[in-house]
């Protein structure tokens, strides 16, 4: 059985644009997709994080390597929303620069959403900061990323983060965390992972009734673990963050 192949040196272009092969089920919140139960719980989790943001009517909104836009629907129909990614999304507004900033002015956004973007970030110290210029005084900052996980190229994958060390990143840029969340236990987080390494080398037919079973394993697995030991050990890492109403960056 041939695994997938991966990108190469030979698609080093493909890295300076939007990652266009990307799983069709990368979002699904399907019961019988791979990814399923944790997005179902990252869906439930930005939700939540949300219902925290105190936004205004008109607020506006950056969603800061948008992809599909999979959480648009999760925000006001008439919010002013602006997607920004990497040249060729089509589902983008604007394009991100190449050096890894958005024509938009200082203090023009009232929500900053990221989610599953800061680990393909070259550089997150200035995507950070350029989160921090483009936020108004009081403005939030949601973004969730990768603390245990395996390597995947979106259009390339350059780090993990603990909880000390997403929160502390964060805070040096001038922002103040607000709430952690942590997504998929240890255990669940382990089972996702064998599933993932093993789905692309099974007999096709075996597939999804493997996935089936890996699925509701996942899902009793993460019963075990309540939300303050998610948070240390997970899957993915959600943080909601605020840019103060005062401050001497």
């Amino acid at each position: 059985m041939r695994a997938r192949k991966t990108a190469g040196p030979e698609d080093e272009r493909l890295t300076r644009r939007y990652w266009t092969f990307r799983p069709d089920d990368v979002h699904s919140t399907s019961r019988w997709s791979r990814f399923g139960y944790v997005n179902r719980q990252l869906t439930t989790t930005v939700v939540e994080l949300l219902s925290h943001c105190s936004l205004d009517i008109g607020a506006r909104v950056l969603d800061y390597g948008c992809a599909d836009r999979p959480y648009r629907s999760l925000l006001p129909a008439d919010v002013p929303y602006v997607g920004a990614d990497l040249p060729g999304n089509a589902a983008a507004d604007m394009e991100i620069s190449e050096d890894g900033r958005v024509a938009l002015p200082e203090a023009s956004i009232d929500l900053v959403l990221s989610t599953q973007v800061l680990e393909h970030v070259e550089d997150p110290d200035v995507y950070l900061a350029e989160c921090f210029r483009l936020l108004d005084a009081g403005g939030w900052l949601l973004l969730s990323t990768h603390g245990i996980m395996y390597y995947h190229q979106d259009p390339e994958d350059y780090w993990r983060w603990t909880r000390a060390g997403l929160e502390k990143l964060i805070i040096g840029h001038g922002f103040e965390v607000v709430t952690t969340r942590g997504v998929l236990g240890l255990a669940a987080a382990a089972l996702q992972i064998l599933q993932d390494g093993t789905y692309w080398y099974m007999p096709r037919m075996l597939r999804q009734p493997f996935v089936a079973v890996m699925q509701t394993l996942i899902v009793l697995a993460d019963r075990l673990y309540p939300r303050v030991n998610r948070v240390n050990n997970c899957l993915t890492i959600a943080v909601l963050a605020r840019k103060p109403t005062r401050s001497a960056y």
